[in-house]
């Protein structure tokens, strides 16, 4: 079997499943047992620098050593740091490396020819419309496939003897709002339009479109547009938009079969394109294209959502779901329950066993994953519940049944503290639904609100136990007799549980500190407690009731094991030369008492017991005279 990573960046909310429906369509194609194992993350949608890096974590948990092949969806990386460490971390691991519309010195470039299509455009504009003015109307400045765009259009100026100067170079992201701010420049600064706007892509494209009507103009009655990548916002837009046809889903099969030529030890390109084409149509004055079947777009936009509406429910649904547990077990069994009525075939949930503990001071790794801490929390595969004793356990698992098979791996943290991964198995409802993150977002943020209350509680708890605790003998105080063995108390009556409360006092404690002072006496009273405490049995409680007296109270008693817990506390301190009366009463089933009651006559047998003993001493030093 071979293996495939592929590391990947969304852009925005969305992730590109077209690279992963190529692959796995070529792969089903050549019948190889080839699997892919695709780590997505979204490091470049918070304006928070922490929140990214936990994203970009993901990238740190496979040993990239052990894969054929590695392919890199890394353009939308913006963070110039995060692109460093990623093509640090690829280079290292030996494997050839193909990175898609993304040069990477070093790496195969998979994609198009982005200077040839808009050199065609350009020359298009110029001989068939008649344009002599342009505007660049770029993406990100730093962006691979913005630059090459932005190169040919320099390159195509100075084809036809134009200048930069009267041609100018807009740079801003990716998306409509772009297009938009673009064109309100142009409009605010009353700037002289040019003949055509070439942009670096559709979504800007359509931003200008759009907002040029705000203005009064018409394209293409006023100016032309162009735009690439073909996407449905330029093949339905209102005018139809001049692009550029890219096929996703062809790039990820040409990965597939330049990997399986380096697997058979042939040379491949640096440089390897795939097929495109200039489609022109309304906003650079052509005829519609006639290429779209408008009803059938609308039926499909219909259904599209429809499925979105009803997914959305579900993960609003979930989400109230979650926010009414109050444990991480039930949390899990509701996302596993979720993920079932979606589209894929299966998902598990990967963890750092810290989540459940939420101590205070719990810090999370931040640079990879605590591996011996990690735990299958929950999984499901083909609709069954599947449980795994460890990670190495699940790894095993998805290896042994890879074949065919994607795997897309994304990372749960809190800010930048890696706490765990979810694994999901054939996601086919990615490529409809593409807004992975807003159900990836919604898991983290009740996770991370669950993972708060609890820390918040065992604060509460730990404070709660201070107060309680007697600060000279770390056992429970007389606050404690109210708090916690009352309560208990209360609750075994209810279930018609014997209990026994034994009364403990000190022998001569006074004289004890007067002969040998109040530090010897407090050891002895840290003695007793320890004793008391240690002997207890399960579900207990031993407090401190005063100065030298003590309490002891225990469920599930009986004469006999009363009488026993009684010896072996005195046998021990005996052996510490430690002198103590023991007053024992057992509540009865058929009568009602009060806890008060009850330790008032085990504080009544405790004094007969002592007076008992103070009789025989007495009774032996006569005898003795």
């Amino acid at each position: 079997m071979k293996k495939i990573a592929l590391i990947s960046d969304g852009w925005r909310r969305l992730i590109t499943y077209a690279w992963v429906d190529g692959i796995m369509r070529r792969i089903r194609e050549l019948g190889e047992d080839i699997t892919l194992y695709q780590y997505n993350c979204y490091g470049n949608w918070s304006r928070d620098a922490l929140n990214n890096a936990g994203e970009y974590n993901i990238y740190n948990l496979p040993d990239l050593t052990t894969f054929d092949g590695i392919i890199l969806d890394g353009s939308n990386i913006v963070d110039q740091k995060q692109r460093r460490n990623v093509v640090k971390l690829l280079k290292q691991s030996g494997v050839p490396v193909l990175s898609l519309d993304w040069y990477v010195e070093g790496f195969y470039y998979v994609g198009a020819d982005n200077r040839k299509p808009i050199r065609e455009l350009i020359e298009h504009l110029y001989e068939v419309h008649g344009c002599r003015s342009f505007a660049f109307a770029g993406g990100p400045e730093d962006a691979f496939g913005n630059l090459e765009r932005l190169a040919a259009y320099c390159e195509a100026l100075e084809q036809y003897g134009l200048s930069i100067d009267d041609n100018p170079i807009l740079c801003g992201d990716y998306d409509y709002e772009t297009g938009v701010r673009y064109m309100q420049e142009y409009g605010r600064e009353k700037k002289q339009l040019p003949d055509a706007f070439v942009c670096a892509n559709d979504n800007i494209a359509a931003g200008i479109c759009a907002e040029a009507e705000n203005w009064g103009y018409r394209v293409p009655d006023d100016f032309l547009v162009t735009g690439f990548d073909n996407l449905d916002k330029a093949a339905y837009f209102r005018p139809q938009i001049t692009t550029v046809c890219q096929d996703r889903e062809d790039i990820g099969a040409r990965c597939v079969d330049l990997l399986r030529d380096l697997w058979n030890g042939e040379k491949i390109d640096t440089w390897n394109y795939i097929q495109v084409e200039c489609i022109y149509a309304e906003s650079c004055g052509c005829p519609n294209n006639g290429r779209v079947d408008y009803r059938e777009h609308i039926r499909n936009q219909i259904i599209s959502s429809v499925q979105k509406d009803e997914e959305d429910a579900l993960l609003v649904e979930l989400e109230a779901q979650m926010a009414r547990c109050s444990d991480f077990d039930h949390i899990f069994e509701y996302i596993i329950d979720y993920f079932q009525k979606l589209s894929c075939d299966g998902t598990y949930i990967v963890v750092d066993r810290k989540l459940f503990i939420a101590d205070e001071d719990t810090q999370f790794p931040v640079v990879g994953y605590d591996r011996q801490d990690l735990v299958v929390a929950d999984g499901f595969e083909n609709h069954k519940r599947m449980t795994f004793d460890s990670v190495n356990d699940l790894d095993r698992h998805l290896e042994e049944t890879a074949g065919g098979n994607a795997y897309l791996f994304t990372p749960i943290h809190f800010r930048n503290q890696a706490v765990g991964y979810i694994v999901m198995k054939n996601g086919r409802f990615l490529y409809d639904n593409p807004y992975y993150y807003d159900i990836h977002s919604t898991l983290v943020k009740v996770l991370e609100t669950q993972f708060k209350q609890k820390q918040v509680e065992n604060v509460a708890h730990k404070l709660k136990l201070l107060y309680n605790r007697d600060p000279l003998t770390g056992i429970c105080n007389r606050i404690a007799y109210s708090d916690m063995i009352g309560p208990a108390f209360q609750r075994y009556v209810q279930q018609r549980v014997r209990c026994a409360l034994v009364f403990v006092d000190a022998d001569d404690f006074k004289s004890i500190n007067d002969t040998y002072g109040h530090e010897f006496g407090d050891q002895v009273l840290i003695g007793i407690a320890h004793v008391l405490e240690e002997e207890c049995p399960d579900d207990g409680y031993v407090c401190r009731y005063g100065g030298d007296e003590f309490l002891a109270f225990f469920p599930y008693a009986t004469e006999a094991n009363t009488d026993a817990y009684v010896k072996r506390v005195q046998e021990r301190l005996e052996k510490e030369n430690i002198q103590i009366s023991m007053g024992v009463k057992l509540t009865d089933l058929d009568q009602e008492g009060t806890l008060d009651s009850y330790l008032s006559l085990a504080d009544q047998n405790m004094y007969e017991n002592k007076q008992h003993r103070k009789e025989e001493k007495r009774n032996a030093i006569d005898k003795i005279k």
